[in-house]
Parts: structure tokens; sequence; C-alpha cells
């Protein structure tokens, strides 16, 4: 397992990486995500994640891309890594196929689905390849900040999103500035340089935030 991450992570380290940051306020999130609870319906923070970032590719499809040796493929579907951790036995991205496609309950399912078959050790060939993006939601072990570099070469993009925590941030209400809390995190894209430029990566992590942000209610 650690020879393969090793074998990734070296592939990763020679693509020119550029990082860009920004925040995103969970509330319009958490209260769907409760809301669905209450009906019995229980979804982790990542399906939404995957959702979002499944839809933000309509503003900057190249995210969605990949580096070959003779041109830029920009795929058809959006196929969605989440990386996983296993503890001590390291690192597996299983692949939500057709995010785009997908409702956030069904990506919920899915993601289920693959965690569970990745801790246990049951994942296939095909539950790990065809990825187009990837996610490394590294909050969940306590991370506010984080680069991730691309783990699958050729990828144009790997998406990181760090812990989710209360902070006290300005918002206008009412036409005056107004001092509240929010559950905030950060967010970071980082690119392959080569196959994306700012303006494609400011672009997509504006969308993102836009759309975590404006979550409609359940």
């Amino acid at each position: 397992m650690r020879r393969l991450v090793g074998q990734h992570v070296k592939h990763g380290v020679y693509e020119p990486h550029v990082t860009a940051v920004f925040e995103a306020d969970f509330s319009a999130i958490a209260a769907h995500k409760k809301a669905l609870a209450d009906r019995g319906v229980k979804l982790s923070y990542t399906a939404y994640l995957v959702k979002a970032a499944a839809d933000a590719m309509a503003v900057a499809p190249a995210i969605n891309g990949r580096w070959e040796s003779d041109r830029i493929a920009i795929g058809d579907s959006v196929n969605i890594g989440v990386g996983t951790a296993l503890g001590d036995k390291g690192l597996v991205v299983p692949v939500v196929k057709d995010a785009g496609s997908l409702s956030v309950e069904e990506i919920g399912s899915r993601l289920e689905d693959l965690t569970r078959r990745a801790r246990s050790g049951a994942l296939t060939g095909a539950d790990v390849s065809g990825g187009s993006f990837t996610i490394s939601n590294h909050g969940v072990s306590g991370s506010l900040l984080a680069t991730p570099i691309i783990l699958h070469a050729g990828q144009a993009a790997i998406l990181g999103v760090g812990k989710l925590e209360k902070r006290v941030v300005v918002r206008t209400v009412a036409g005056q500035d107004a001092i509240l809390i929010r559950p905030m995190a950060f967010v970071t894209l980082t690119i392959d340089h080569r196959v994306v430029d700012g303006h494609q990566t400011n672009a997509w992590l504006s969308r993102f935030v836009e759309i975590i942000e404006g979550w409609p209610a359940a």
C-alpha cells in the first residue's frame, strides 16, 4: 500500500502545482443535513462536497480535464475520487462515477458503500479507477488548511477541505455590518498549471463556494 501511495506522490510532485485558498460558510448545508437527518436520512458532509464539486465543473470544464502527452482531454462525465484514510494501512481513493448526474442522496449512498468496502479491504480495481477529479477532506482529522498534491498523474486538480469550525464573520444584515458566528471551512484547489490557469481556478472555487453557501432548504 505504501509503495503504491509513494508512486502516486512521486508522479505528483513533478507537476507544476499552484494552490488557491477560499473560505466557505456551511450554514445552509448544516441546516439541510439536519433536516434530512430528522427524516431519517443521514448524509456525510463529503456527499455535499462531491455534489457541489461536480456541479461547479459547468463554469470551468477544464478542471475536470487531464494532461495527455499530445493534448488536454476534458472528460464527458465527472468521476470524483474521494481520499479515504485507512489508518496505518495507508490511503485509497474510491471513485464516485458520473457524480454530476446523481442527487446528493444518491452520492451519499454510494460513498457509504465505497467507504465500508474500503475499510474492509473489499474494493475492486473498478472502484478506484477512472477518476477525473479528487477530493481530500483532510478536515475530518483536524487539519484546518492543507494544499494536497495531485495524487493521480494527469488529473488537472484536487480539492482540499479543512476542518469545519465555528468562526466569527462579518455579514451584512438589513444593510448594516453584523458580527455573526458561522460554521466555516477553508477550501483549496490545487491545480496542474499545464492544464488550467488562475482564471479557471478562481472561477471554479467561486462557484463551488456559491453552491455550498446557497444550498436550498430541504
